[in-house]
């Protein structure tokens, strides 16, 4: 008798335990489809608009910004001696006066 319900128990936890795997399974891939479609319909309504999807501006900003560290600093260009331009150098007062009636 003992047995039967030894069996019965193990039956039991192991039928509740592949539920609680199956529902949290269908949890993590409803919300992977609401991401999905979260993204999908923010690029339709950016060309809608006639506007770039901002995920590609994001990623086209962090692609321009690491571009001098991939290139190193070995392939960069040498600084030109020959372009120096020689300037007549002025004084601006209207930048350094104050109006009066500050």
């Amino acid at each position: 008798m003992n047995f039967l319900l030894d069996f019965v128990a193990q039956t039991l936890r192991s039928v509740l335990r592949l539920l609680m795997v199956a529902m949290l399974g269908a949890l993590v891939l409803g919300i992977l489809a609401f991401g999905l479609c979260a993204a999908l319909l923010s690029v339709l309504w950016s060309l809608l608009r006639g506007k770039k999807p901002a995920m590609f501006t994001v990623f086209q900003t962090f692609r321009q910004a690491s571009q001098p560290f991939r290139q190193g600093f070995q392939k960069a260009a040498p600084a030109s001696q020959g372009d120096v331009v020689d300037v007549q150098a002025h004084e601006v007062r209207q930048a350094l006066e104050r109006p009066e009636g500050h």
